[in-house]
């Protein structure tokens, strides 16, 4: 039985990116422990893990892939809570003691995640009696991540959160290339306008005004960043498709 020593090599990431939370959750050895621990599965583009209202017995860790958790409300309307990149921990809410999702978790590419039934994790946290601080960092983190999204909004203009997110969301889809193919960013203007708390209407157009402006090329559900330095100096106020 090996026990992790949280220290700087391992600790969680706490560094914030202006409320939009892309960092992992999870430090390589952690990574490494839970996946020989838990049970491994592949999941196809569009599936889902879980869905809101569901009993909640099930935690789990992306080992590769992106998954979006989203909430449904009454009426049906989708609202993107979360943008999950590997070494992100999902449904958390089986950890509490009658948990029910609060969130729906569906896949945009093809994954592969670790599972833990609530009581085998549970296990797993008095054997290495770190995993709990972690956690706590972890639920804290998501929280400020929340509140620094909401002070996001009140500091900066539409524009200057798209550019900020595309440029976000870009490196941290390509931050594990290694075959020098870098990939698009795969997301909808509905998800992009949850992301910066605006109206869809108002992204779009706004997208279309950076493509025409030469900084990306927007297709069907993905988007090519071209010009990082006009899409920086629209993010740091520098210049904007509303100055």
């Amino acid at each position: 039985m090996s026990h992790l020593k949280i220290d700087k090599k391992v600790d969680i990431h706490t560094k914030n990116i202006d409320g939009i939370d892309l960092e992992r959750d999870l430090s390589d050895d952690y990574l490494s422990l839970l996946s020989k621990r838990g049970a491994t599965h592949a999941y196809q583009s569009l599936e889902r893990l879980y869905n809101q209202g569901e009993q909640a017995e099930t935690i789990y860790v992306l080992l590769s892939g992106t998954v979006k958790s989203i909430c449904i409300d009454s009426f049906g309307h989708e609202t993107l809570l979360k943008l999950h990149g590997p070494g992100s921990f999902l449904g958390l809410s089986a950890l509490r003691p009658t948990g029910i999702r609060d969130a729906t978790a569906i896949t945009l590419e093809s994954c592969q995640v670790v599972s833990f039934v609530r009581e085998n994790f549970f296990d797993l946290m008095r054997e290495e009696g770190q995993l709990g601080v972690f956690l706590v960092q972890l639920l804290l983190k998501r929280q400020q991540q929340l509140h620094a999204r909401l002070s996001e909004v009140s500091g900066h203009r539409v524009d200057q959160r798209l550019a900020r997110v595309l440029l976000q969301l870009e490196s941290e889809t390509n931050t594990r290339v290694t075959d020098g193919k870098k990939s698009d960013i795969s997301i909808t203007h509905d998800e992009l306008a949850t992301i910066v708390l605006s109206r869809r209407q108002y992204v779009t157009q706004i997208l279309r005004t950076f493509v025409s402006n030469g900084l990306i090329i927007n297709r069907r559900r993905r988007i090519e960043l071209i010009d990082f330095d006009g899409l920086r100096k629209i993010a740091h106020g520098n210049s904007g498709v509303l100055s």
